[in-house]
């Protein structure tokens, strides 16, 4: 016991050098250069609402067309953030470039993750490392096209969303193994993990729900005996949300979750002139940040109403259109996971994303014959967490938050057949170290 400690904590103390060496070349690769030239832009609707934020003190007019009012059209976590930095940094040159030096800071800190989340998902810190570099060598782009334009990744909650959702996914995979009474501050950690996740992005609650459902059965005979920490998971992340549910109540005099999107997001999703893909021509008539007359619509009813008429509207075409509305889905499923925009120069990052995503159905059956916790585990948030994106417009963001994932599990076949073959030179080896003596 005595002599397994320190093995212990040497292995503890290479883990975190590669994640710190993860972080520095990362760092490096996605470092961004100073544009003395360059200002906080106003096309997406989370930097109007961060503009607003930081200079009125407004959750407001998130619509480029028209201002609108007070808006829960988007989570406020990612828009308070950014709101902070032009509050500290400006407008102009200073501002965005924090911006920017932000996210990659944050990209880095998420692939410096890597070996962290792939552990405690049952592939070994190796792997992790591997798929670290994996994803660095391809350089993931933090830009994504929309229609013809190109859209930054910071400009949305992608790249903070994807940390939240390792560290609560990892918490869960522990709670699994330890009774959640046993785990120390863990109760903590996944209740808080959960709160900022709601205020940043509510679409991954689904994922959650699946995962909380799952755990509540398994410690259902210690939660009536126990409950104090099961009841942290689940008030914690109530605590955290209460302000800004108070403040929509407050401001539009009903309830409203976190956002009040759904119907309008659906709606541009699913009509007459939709496609499965972001495109800039359909949206331009049919959403109110490109369509005056629709922004006109939400200043008259405010937004949540807006939203409604809009759910009712989308509800109306799919009843008249399934067979249009199911081709779209279906199209939207293939997309999310094999996308098909073509980005000239960047077949590294399609290469990578491609390739792994088919060695990731090997991964997971590798990682279930080993660990099925882990493998089911994984499994539901492959399945869980893309359902909201696969009736809504395809963007390559929105697979971000897991491609991490993606990443662990596709480089995970590849890890085990290097191991394999180590483990059979190691026992060559030692069968000629025995045969000479």
């Amino acid at each position: 016991m005595r002599a397994h400690v320190p093995a212990v904590g040497r292995a503890q103390a290479l883990v975190a050098l590669a994640c710190v060496v993860l972080f520095g070349v990362s760092l490096m690769r996605y470092w961004v250069s100073y544009d003395p030239t360059d200002t906080v832009p106003l096309g997406q609707e989370s930097f109007r609402l961060a503009r607003n934020l930081a200079g009125k003190g407004q959750f407001a007019n998130p619509f480029g067309a028209l201002e609108t009012g007070p808006s829960a059209h988007l989570a406020p976590g990612y828009p308070a953030f950014l709101a902070l930095l032009i509050r500290l940094f400006g407008y102009q040159s200073g501002g965005i470039y924090a911006i920017k030096l932000s996210a990659a800071v944050l990209v880095s800190l998420q692939i410096a993750l890597f070996p962290v989340f792939s552990r405690a998902l049952g592939m070994g810190a190796l792997n992790g490392a591997i798929a670290a570099f994996l994803w660095i060598i391809a350089k993931v782009g933090l830009v994504f096209p929309f229609g013809r334009q190109a859209v930054p990744l910071f400009a949305w909650e992608n790249l903070s969303l994807a940390i939240l959702v390792g560290v609560a996914v990892c918490s869960f995979r522990r709670c699994l193994d330890v009774p959640l009474y046993e785990s120390g501050g863990l109760s903590w950690v996944l209740g808080g993990s959960l709160g900022i996740l709601a205020l940043t992005s509510p679409a991954v609650g689904i994922l959650f729900i699946g995962l909380l459902g799952w755990m509540t059965w398994k410690d259902r005979r210690n939660i009536s005996a126990r409950p104090y920490p099961y009841l942290v998971v689940v008030l914690l992340p109530a605590l955290i949300v209460a302000p800004w549910m108070l403040r929509n109540y407050f401001v539009f005099h009903r309830v409203v979750f976190v956002r009040d999107s759904l119907g309008l997001e659906l709606s541009v999703s699913n009509n007459d002139c939709a496609t499965f893909i972001a495109e800039f021509g359909c949206f331009k008539k049919v959403h109110p940040n490109a369509n005056i007359d629709e922004a006109r619509k939400v200043l008259a009813y405010g937004e949540p109403k807006y939203n409604d008429f809009k759910l009712r509207e989308v509800r109306d075409w799919i009843k008249t259109h399934p067979a249009r509305f199911f081709g779209l889905s279906a199209r939207r499923v293939a997309a999310f996971w094999f996308p098909t925009s073509e980005r000239p120069g960047r077949w590294k990052e399609r290469i990578a994303v491609y390739g792994l995503t088919v060695l990731s159905i090997a991964g997971l059956w590798i990682l279930y014959q080993s660990d099925c916790r882990s493998a089911v585990v994984c499994m539901l948030c492959l399945g869980l967490f893309p359902l909201a994106y696969y009736v809504t417009l395809h963007v390559l963001r929105h697979r971000y938050p897991i491609l991490w994932l993606t990443f662990l599990l596709g480089t995970f076949p590849i890890t085990t057949c290097l191991r394999r073959a180590y483990k059979s030179l190691s026992t060559k080896a030692h069968l000629e170290e025995l045969r000479c003596h």
